[in-house]
């Protein structure tokens, strides 16, 4: 048996909209195969909730359609049952409509989760990407078969591995030794006193690839930079484009979740983990600290952060920073900067070394650059660097 937790909305809060083709009005969302292409849904708003489930099946890495009796909930966190039998149901694919019903912006996905092998008791909803409270959605299309992985309905939290080395104005600390009270040394707003510090053991055995801690070895993101290998958890943001951290592949200053750079020499999951320690600390904002001499973040309490914790830790955050000023933001909000998406650094990437290739090869003729573009889309771009590297050194 594999505990996992996954991040939901209550189905309650993706009603039929009015005026709607199809459904009716103020209903909420159910399964793809009763829902007809063209119904709009509106989204009322409201934070999701972290449920907590029990999964038996042979692939404790995906929450399957059709295999109720293999996942139990163990924590409902209000939505549903503690003991009910759920599963991933079925897929609906929408797009946002603007203020004239014209669809605009890409296929967002909904999985929709029901109980008790009932395909109609649908009780929850995730989406794989942000609803605006208020927004109109229409449904493009859609798949009766819902499994999906718990990497795709994540709930990570953002942390630093213990004997991470945060600046403060006394020098670098372990992360491990910091307190609440205690000042930790920030880009924009100098010395900052933390407000609220938690850690906890977490097991990896059962744990996807892609929800591994990511190690990031010394002078992965630039010389020096970070001073000595940094872990971190595969959300945590990660500044580049500035301050020598990645800048030759971007340019301008944003965070990236560590796991969008693990394409790159010295970044990668670790596979081989059975369990790590995570820390994280919040201050009065959301800030740029320095961490193994390299940029990084803060924790930032947004819902997945905030409603990943227990009651009583929900209680205390809410206590020390005060409740969100509006549906959805974080309590020490607004970020301190803008996060780009998995995908657009990826591509970044992808770009900025295709680019680095051609120009080489225009200044050393001896090279098959041809041949290394061939085979770009059946490598990692680590291994292209490699090329690279390699016919400079051949060639001088």
């Amino acid at each position: 048996m594999v505990t996992r937790t996954i991040e939901v909305y209550d189905n309650e809060f993706m009603t039929v909209a009015a005026g709607s083709p199809s459904l009716s009005p103020g209903s909420a969302i159910v399964n793809n195969s009763d829902t007809p292409d063209g119904t709009v849904f509106q989204f009322a708003g409201g934070s999701p909730v972290v449920v907590t489930l029990d999964d038996t099946s042979s692939d404790p890495n995906v929450l399957e359609d059709d295999d109720y009796s293999h996942h139990t909930i163990s924590d409902g966190g209000g939505l549903v049952a503690t003991s009910s039998g759920v599963e991933a149901e079925s897929l609906i694919f929408v797009r946002a409509l603007d203020e004239f019903g014209d669809q605009i912006g890409p296929i967002i996905t909904i999985t929709v989760f029901s109980q008790g092998n009932n395909v109609q008791d649908v009780w929850a909803f995730h989406s794989d990407a942000p609803l605006v409270a208020g927004g109109q959605y229409e449904k493009t299309s859609g798949d009766n078969i819902g499994s999906a992985s718990y990497s795709s309905i994540p709930n990570q939290p953002v942390c630093y591995a213990p004997g991470t080395q945060i600046d403060t104005p006394d020098g670098p600390r372990a992360v491990e030794t910091l307190r609440p009270g205690d000042l930790v040394l920030t880009r924009d707003h100098g010395p900052q006193p933390i407000r609220w510090v938690h850690s906890g053991e977490h097991p990896l055995e059962n744990t996807e690839v892609d929800c591994k801690p990511i190690l990031i070895a010394a002078g992965a993101l630039g010389k020096g930079l970070p001073a000595q290998d940094l872990i971190v958890s595969p959300q945590h943001k990660i500044l580049l484009g500035g301050y020598g951290q990645l800048e030759e592949y971007f340019d301008l200053i944003a965070f990236a979740p560590a796991k969008a750079l693990t394409q790159l020499r010295g970044i990668r999951h670790m596979n081989g983990k059975t369990k790590i320690t995570w820390i994280h600390f919040a201050c009065d904002r959301h800030e740029i600290v320095t961490a193994n001499g390299c940029l990084s973040e803060s924790l930032l309490l947004g819902t997945m952060a905030v409603n990943g914790l227990t009651a009583a830790e929900r209680q205390t955050v809410i206590d020390l920073f005060g409740p969100a000023q509006l549906p959805g933001a974080a309590l020490n909000g607004p970020p301190a900067l803008k996060c780009l998406k998995v995908g657009a650094v990826r591509r970044q990437l992808k770009r900025s070394l295709e680019a680095k290739i051609k120009l080489l090869a225009r200044e050393i003729s001896k090279w098959d650059v041809d041949a290394a573009m061939e085979r770009h889309e059946s490598v990692r771009l680590r291994d292209i660097k490699d090329i690279a590297q390699a016919r400079v050194e051949n060639v001088a």
